[in-house]
C-alpha cells in the first residue's frame, strides 16, 4: 500500500549534470575575478611600498653624502691626516675626506663624541651579488685611507652608478679627478644610480644628482687628543 501517494502535477526534481556544470563554471568565474582583484591589490600595495622605500633610500643616501661634504675640513699644517682623496672610474668612484660631523650623523654614537672623523664612500659587492654603497668612518688618529678597521654602514643596495666629479675653476667644468689632495674642491657633483632598466642594459633605472658646495674655509674642527695640529714634521 502506497502511504505517500504522488499528488497530481507533482514531480520529483533533481539537478541535472548540465545544471551542476553550469553552476560550477559560474562559481569558478566568480572566484577567478575575486582572486584577480585581490592579486592586483596586493601587487599595487607592494609596488607602492617599494617605490616609497626606494625614495626614502635615495633621499637618505644623498642626504648623508651631502652632509658629510658640507662639513668637510682641511688644515694645511696637517695635510697627512686631512688629505682629500678621490679615486675610481666613471662608474664607481671612491671618496675619502675628513669632516666635522654633527651628533645626528649616522654612526656618531660609536665614536663617543669624536666629531672630527675621516669618512669614506665606496661601492662594494654585497652578499646578494649586486653592488652596495658603503660608508666607512675612522677616528682621525687612524691611518689615512684605511678601511679595514673602520666602522662600516651600508647606505644603499643595488647601486649601479656612483660618480663623483669636481669643479675645475680654471676650466670652468667638472672633472672626474681631483689631484689636489692638499685642498678641498669648491663644488662636487655626485650622481647615484640604482638598479638597471633591463637585464641587458647597464643603464640605471633611477638616477639622482646633486651639486654640493663645500665651504671654502671648511668648518672649524676640533683638535683630536694625541694628534698634533702641526703634524709630525711641522710642530707648532
Amino acid at each position: 500500500m502506497n502511504l505517500h501517494p504522488q499528488r497530481p502535477g507533482f514531480r520529483n526534481r533533481a539537478f541535472t549534470l548540465l545544471e551542476v556544470l553550469v553552476a560550477l563554471t559560474i562559481f569558478s568565474l566568480v572566484l577567478s575575478l575575486l582572486y584577480g582583484s585581490w592579486r592586483i591589490l596586493i601587487q599595487s600595495n607592494a609596488a607602492g611600498l617599494r617605490i616609497a622605500a626606494n625614495a626614502h633610500r635615495t633621499r637618505m643616501t644623498i642626504q648623508t653624502i651631502e652632509e658629510a661634504l658640507n662639513s668637510a675640513v682641511f688644515f694645511n699644517a696637517n695635510a697627512r691626516h686631512y688629505a682629500f682623496i678621490a679615486e675610481g672610474d666613471s662608474t664607481y668612484s671612491a671618496l675619502s675626506f675628513v669632516s666635522h660631523l654633527a651628533p645626528s650623523f649616522p654612526g656618531s654614537g660609536r665614536f663617543d663624541g669624536e666629531k672630527v672623523r675621516r669618512v669614506s664612500f665606496t661601492v662594494e659587492p654585497d652578499e646578494n651579488g649586486s653592488n652596495a654603497l658603503m660608508l666607512y668612518q675612522n677616528s682621525l688618529l687612524d691611518q689615512v685611507g684605511e678601511t679595514a678597521d673602520a666602522y662600516p654602514i651600508l647606505l644603499a643596495r643595488d647601486v649601479s652608478l656612483f660618480e663623483v666629479m669636481f669643479l675645475d675653476t680654471r676650466r670652468g667644468e667638472f672633472m672626474a679627478e681631483w689631484r689636489q689632495t692638499n685642498s678641498l674642491p669648491p663644488l662636487v657633483r655626485v650622481t647615484v644610480g640604482f638598479g638597471q632598466k633591463s637585464r641587458f642594459s647597464k643603464e640605471p633605472n633611477d638616477v639622482v644628482t646633486r651639486i654640493i658646495r663645500i665651504p671654502s674655509a671648511g668648518v672649524a674642527g676640533e683638535a683630536q687628543s694625541g694628534l698634533p695640529v702641526g703634524g709630525a714634521n711641522n710642530p707648532q
